[in-house]
């Protein structure tokens, strides 16, 4: 059974440090989880994750305190009391047995090399990926590539983007159109 997912991460180009993932199964359940340990100052210096990717996060501001991200301008602190935000053991707990209640599970995700690598490094080194979860994870764009798309011609994410639930939820349309393309190749292959 197919698992699409993504991941949003902070990369210095040495370490992939995730902030969150989200998991859809073809089944109907899903996952999110924050990472309640990503470096937010890292986060607040890198334009293009405060401009994307923090604003679908749940964070919070202080009342009546000095502090300049908690300024009415200010971007605020991760809320580390919402149900969502998490320590990475607690996330690679989840996500473990996220993927081991899946029937022969099958990761799917967009441009998924970072996305796997931010998966695998829950559990540490690559050596310490729990038995049964996958090795590796398939990529949308390949498909499409397969079948003579680009990624441009897959269907566009109305909202939500860099959230990583919402990502992941438009990873299973996108598949479903990946799908229903194929399925029209080999019928009329067969005429």
């Amino acid at each position: 059974m197919k698992i699409f997912y993504d991941t949003e991460f902070l990369d210095d180009g040495r370490t992939i440090d995730l902030i969150s993932i989200g998991m859809v199964a073809e089944d109907g359940r899903e996952l999110y989880a924050v990472s309640s340990e990503f470096n937010q100052s890292a986060v607040r210096r890198h334009d293009w994750l405060m401009a994307n990717v923090w604003p679908s996060l749940p964070t919070r501001q202080h009342e009546g305190t000095r502090c300049a991200t908690c300024r009415p301008s200010g971007p605020g602190h991760l809320n580390l009391d919402h149900p969502d935000v998490r320590p990475r053991a607690q996330i690679a707990t989840l996500v473990r047995e996220f993927v081991l209640a899946t029937p022969t599970p099958d990761l799917w995700a967009y441009y998924s090399a970072y996305d796997h690598v931010a998966y695998a490094q829950l559990f540490g080194p690559m050596s310490n990926l729990p038995a049964g979860l996958p090795m590796q994870t398939d990529d949308l764009v390949t498909e499409a590539k397969r079948l003579g798309l680009t990624p441009g011609d897959l269907p566009k994410q109305a909202d939500g983007h860099h959230n990583a639930l919402a990502d992941a939820r438009h990873n299973a349309v996108m598949a479903e159109y990946l799908a229903a393309v194929a399925n029209a190749d080999e019928t009329s292959d067969h005429r």
